[in-house]
Formats: C-alpha cells, sequence, structure tokens
C-alpha cells in the first residue's frame, strides 16, 4: 500500500505522541508502585511492632489500638484506586508521604501515663470505629497524595468533612496522653502540622468543582464540630 509524503509525518507525530502518553502512564504506575510498596512496609512494622508489645505486655491495648488503627491506613491504600486528579506539587508530595509514613517513628513504648490507658484506650477504640466508618464511607477512594476522587457526602462525611483525619487526630492525642513522651510529641506535632496543610491543599483542589463547594457549605467544618 502506498502512503503519501504528507500522511507519514502525520504517523510519525501520532507515534510520538502515543509513546509519551505511555511513558507519562509508565511514571504513573512507578509512583503508584511505590507508595503501595511502602504502605506495605509500613503495615508490616505496625504488625511486628504491636504483636511486640502486647506479647511483653496484654494490657497495652492503647498500644494495640494505634498499631491497628495504622495496619488499617496502610491496608486500605493497598486496595484503593488511583484518583481522577492528584496534586504532584513536590511540597505537597513531601507533605503528605512524611504525613502518613511519618507515623512508623512513632514509639509504642509505655511512657508516662497522663491519663489511665483504661481511660484512654476506649475513647481511641471509639476514635478507631470513626475511622472505619469514614473509609467504609469513602470506599476504595482512598490516597496519599490529595486528589479528586469524587464528592463523597454519605455516612460519616455527612458530619464533617474530614471524618477520618478526626478519628486519627483523636486517636494520636489520646495514645499520646496515655503513654507520653517528648519524642511522641515531637513527631505528632509534625504530623498533625503535615496534615492540617494536606487538609487545605486536597480542598483547594476540590473546590474547583461546583458540586464540592455545595458540599462545603452544607457541611461547615472540616474536623470537629464548631472547632474547625
Amino acid at each position: 500500500m502506498l502512503i503519501s509524503k504528507s500522511e507519514a509525518p502525520s504517523r510519525a507525530a501520532d507515534n510520538r505522541l502515543l509513546s509519551t502518553a505511555r511513558k507519562r502512564e509508565i511514571m504513573l504506575d512507578l509512583r503508584e508502585g511505590f507508595f503501595r510498596a511502602c504502605a506495605l512496609l509500613c503495615a508490616g512494622l505496625f504488625v511486628y511492632r504491636g504483636v511486640s508489645q502486647l506479647v511483653e505486655d496484654p494490657t497495652r491495648l492503647n498500644a494495640a489500638l494505634v498499631a491497628i488503627s495504622e495496619i488499617l491506613t496502610f491496608t486500605w491504600l493497598l486496595l484503593s484506586r488511583r484518583p481522577m486528579e492528584r496534586d504532584w506539587n513536590p511540597l505537597t508530595v513531601v507533605v503528605s508521604v512524611t504525613a502518613s509514613f511519618g507515623v512508623a517513628l512513632v514509639s509504642l513504648q509505655p511512657g508516662i501515663a497522663i491519663i489511665p490507658v483504661h481511660v484512654a484506650a476506649p475513647l481511641q477504640f471509639i476514635a478507631l470505629l470513626f475511622v472505619i466508618w469514614g473509609k467504609i464511607s469513602l470506599g476504595r477512594s482512598f490516597a496519599i497524595l490529595p486528589g479528586n476522587r469524587g464528592v463523597m457526602t454519605g455516612g460519616a462525611y455527612r458530619l464533617v468533612r474530614h471524618p477520618i483525619y478526626a478519628g486519627y487526630l483523636a486517636g494520636h492525642v489520646l495514645f499520646l496522653l496515655s503513654a507520653f513522651s517528648f519524642h511522641n510529641l515531637a513527631v505528632y506535632a509534625v504530623i498533625t502540622y503535615m496534615q492540617l496543610y494536606r487538609i487545605l491543599r486536597e480542598e483547594a483542589l476540590l473546590a474547583a468543582a461546583p458540586e464540592y463547594r455545595a458540599y462545603m457549605e452544607r457541611v461547615r467544618y472540616r474536623l470537629f464540630y464548631r472547632l474547625f
């Protein structure tokens, strides 16, 4: 079959475009694989550390609940689907990865009990249930980086705009108060600051959609009623 001279450059350009699109897809797959590999590693780390603490002292339910909470986070990430749009700003990537995987630096040692474990643990369990409710409401639309996963308005999202972060923050504070150390205070302070930045970046991305702006009008608080 004969190909005209005008058709040849056109096909070459199409091939270059396909090649560029394929390279971009491969890079996205590599990034996704990296995040999921990190999630698997962190989940395994928390399984090991949580079980070790319980073997040493079966009464340390606060440490077990922290471990379970973080294991669920990384397991959910492994099962999540890729968002339609993500914020690949370098600063956002660093902040999001640090906020998510920085919990691996948390010490599960007993520390100082500012409040007793038997008081903190039941409240931690309630916070964990709120996290689970939020994740069930979100389904597989869970990710490390801020992204457009569609507007979620049902379940726990009828109460606050970021129920999963709210549950994590409550659980972190309760564990810190029941096993206080300056090391954990520093780790949780950095993680909390970065989570707040992450929330603001995520909302800036989602607010481009009219339905999310309407949702923000209906559900006015991000984390805690009348606080934030």
